[in-house]
């Protein structure tokens, strides 16, 4: 089995310096998630037979299924199903498998004493949980593996973890070694595609983690490859413009605006946003009322709705508008729309907006969070459910 040389160096650490809590952090598709899944599989063949206790954790049982256990499988050449107590068996041991993103899923790892674990995604855990999972796991010799993409340095996996590299425990075993990767470390991905994945991610902090791996704080404008003089068409040029598709997006508000964005998929695969709806102080019947221009003017489309107002949601479809709870993944959904005007794929008719024109320049980053400031993003948030949602089912096939 060939592996990168960075691989190599990880292989070479735990053969050498045997870490107890092993960090493999940096870009995607750098290969930090195989070569833990490979060093995982070693340590529980140690205790081949014993009837011992380990764990995966990860954000949900999809993600660790399709991040661990199917590669695990072609590895191993075995199928791998959850039995009545969410474990499988592997060397004779048995591995329980848990989903670690909420407050209080670290209760699921309590009550037994683990020889090891392997936690995907650490970024997506919950803190509690992740620290569960390292004191269970007190079985003399145990190992700790994580892996994660970066995020904003002042996360706990950085701090508590990473940050200590090289830690030493009073036995003279190392406790905790951390390794970064970036994109080209993958000597094993095609050229083609390297420069294909560069040349669409989005500029700033996008790049910074998903290419190189590093963890850096979010800073400025969010939507920075955002360029008025190419992204913005006139209502004239959009006559030219072949649409095959509309779908809408839906950010409830009161206070604050709320809106109702029109967008549009041409037959080159560019979106447009067509048209916006935004307003103060509207009640339920005013969206339904524009809701039901929408439709009659561009037919029976899907309207991408902001969850926070079920209510809303129930309404719509009482009114036989098509009203779907949207994916609101905050960076994911923020990335996918960066990357779209990053690749001059996101068009935007100003004659038809107003407030998408202040929002675009005063959308930015909370430098001590790492999220968006809530202020200045209604319609943005719209274009974000409308865009992300409607896109997932291509973007899951591509991964």
């Amino acid at each position: 089995m060939e592996l990168t040389p960075r691989q190599i160096d990880v292989v070479d650490s735990v053969r050498k310096e045997d870490p107890k809590i092993l960090l493999l952090s940096g870009a995607k598709r750098a290969g930090k998630t195989y070569i833990g899944i490979l060093l995982y599989l070693a340590h529980i063949a140690q205790y081949e037979g014993q009837g011992l206790s380990f764990i995966i954790g990860g954000a949900t049982h999809a993600s660790i299924r399709r991040n661990i256990l199917n590669d695990m499988e072609e590895i191993l050449d075995k199928d791998l199903k959850l039995d009545k107590t969410n474990a499988i068996e592997i060397f004779g041991n048995k591995i329980y498998v848990f989903d670690g993103a909420n407050a209080d899923s670290w209760k699921k790892a309590r009550g037994f004493t683990s020889a090891g674990a392997f936690l995907n995604e650490g970024t997506a855990l919950h803190d509690t949980f992740v620290k569960e999972v390292i004191s269970r796991c007190s079985y003399k010799g145990a190992r700790i593996i994580i892996d994660t993409n970066p995020e904003n340095p002042a996360h706990s996996v950085k701090k508590d973890y990473i940050d200590k590299n090289g830690q030493m425990l009073k036995s003279g075993r190392l406790n905790i070694r951390a390794f970064h990767f970036s994109l080209f470390d993958n000597i094993f991905l095609d050229p083609e595609y390297v420069e294909s994945i560069v040349a669409s991610t989005p500029t700033g902090m996008f790049t910074d983690r998903d290419i190189y791996g590093h963890w850096v704080a979010a800073e400025g404008v969010i939507y920075k490859d955002f360029n008025q003089n190419k992204h913005y068409i006139s209502g004239e040029e959009f006559q030219e413009v072949n649409i095959v598709k509309h779908f809408a997006g839906v950010d409830w508000g009161y206070e604050h605006y709320g809106s109702i964005v029109v967008m549009g998929k041409a037959d080159d695969d560019k979106v447009y946003l067509i048209e916006e709806h935004a307003a103060q102080h509207q009640e339920i019947d005013d969206w339904v009322r524009i809701a039901k221009d929408i439709k009659e003017r561009y037919g029976n489309i899907n309207f991408y709705c902001d969850t926070a107002r079920p209510e809303h949601v129930v309404r719509f479809r009482r009114e036989r508008i098509r009203a779907i709870n949207a994916d609101k993944a905050v960076i994911s959904g923020i990335e996918e729309v960066a990357s779209l005007f990053k690749t001059d794929r996101l068009f935007v008719v100003s004659d038809n907006v107003e407030r998408f024109k202040e929002e675009i320049f005063l959308y930015v980053w909370n430098e001590n969070t790492g999220e968006p400031v809530k202020k200045w993003d209604d319609v943005l948030d719209a274009v974000r459910y409308a865009i992300y949602t409607e896109f997932k089912p291509a973007r899951r096939k591509t991964r």
